[in-house]
C-alpha cells in the first residue's frame, strides 16, 4: 500500500493478547506490472538494496519478538531433596551383637540395617516423611533412637518425620533413621539399592542408598 509493507506478528499470547504490527516503508514506487518507474538506474539499485535491508531487519525483529514471547524454559520441580544417602553394611540372617547401634536394637532376628540421609525442604511449607520402602528388606519403618539416662531406646515413629519449611532434618546413627527389618539379601560395602520415600506433600521420591561399613 503506497510503498508500505506491513508485517503482523500473530502472537496472541503476547502483548496483552493483541497483534503487533510492524510497518516498513520501502519508499519504492511501482507500476501496475510491478516494475520500478520514474527513477534512474542507480536509484533503482539503491531502492532495491534498501528494500532488501528493510525486509532483513523486519525478519530479525520478528525472530527477536517471537523469542521474547516464548514461554520460559521449564524449571526443576521444587520439593524435598535427599542427599548423602547411605546404609549400614549387613549380612542377611546375621545376628547383631552391638546393642549400641540402631540395627542391633531392632527386633530379635538381627537381620537388619538402617538408612541415613539429609533431607532438605526448600519450599515455604512444611512436609512430612510418612513411610519408606525398599526391596532389600521384608519391612521398612521410620525409627528414632534416643538416650534416656544411660539407656538407649529405639521406637517406631508412626507419624513420620516433619521437615520444616526452608529447613533440614538429618537422619543419622543414634538418631532418626529408616529401619530395614529382615533383610532379603546381603548389603555389601560399595553396593547401591533404591529406597522410595513417601512424603505428605512431595509424594514418592526414590533415592539410591550407598552401602557403607561404619
Amino acid at each position: 500500500r503506497g510503498g508500505e509493507a506491513i508485517f503482523l506478528l500473530n502472537r496472541r499470547d503476547c502483548f496483552g493478547g493483541r497483534r503487533l504490527a510492524v510497518t516498513f516503508s520501502s519508499m519504492v514506487v511501482r507500476n501496475a506490472h510491478g516494475r520500478l518507474k520514474g527513477t534512474s538506474e542507480p536509484m533503482k539499485q539503491n531502492n532495491k538494496m534498501r528494500t532488501y535491508l528493510g525486509v532483513a531487519l523486519i525478519a530479525l525483529l520478528a525472530i527477536a519478538l517471537t523469542a521474547a514471547c516464548a514461554p520460559p524454559a521449564s524449571q526443576p520441580a521444587s520439593g524435598i531433596q535427599a542427599s548423602e544417602v547411605w546404609a549400614r553394611a549387613a549380612k542377611a540372617g546375621e545376628m547383631k551383637s552391638d546393642a549400641s547401634s540402631d540395627t542391633g536394637m531392632a527386633m530379635d532376628s538381627g537381620m537388619n540395617s538402617a538408612v541415613y540421609m539429609m533431607l532438605t525442604n526448600p519450599g515455604d511449607s512444611p512436609d512430612r516423611l510418612l513411610s519408606a520402602a525398599a526391596d532389600v528388606a521384608g519391612a521398612v519403618e521410620i525409627h528414632e533412637t534416643r538416650m534416656e539416662g544411660d539407656v538407649m531406646h529405639m521406637q517406631q515413629l508412626t507419624d513420620g518425620i516433619e521437615i520444616p519449611a526452608n529447613g533440614q532434618v538429618e537422619l543419622k546413627p543414634g538418631g532418626l533413621h529408616v529401619m530395614l527389618i529382615d533383610l532379603t539379601r546381603d548389603l555389601n560395602p560399595g553396593e547401591t539399592f533404591p529406597v522410595t520415600l513417601q512424603f505428605e506433600q512431595a509424594g514418592a521420591v526414590t533415592v539410591e542408598a550407598e552401602v557403607r561399613q561404619p
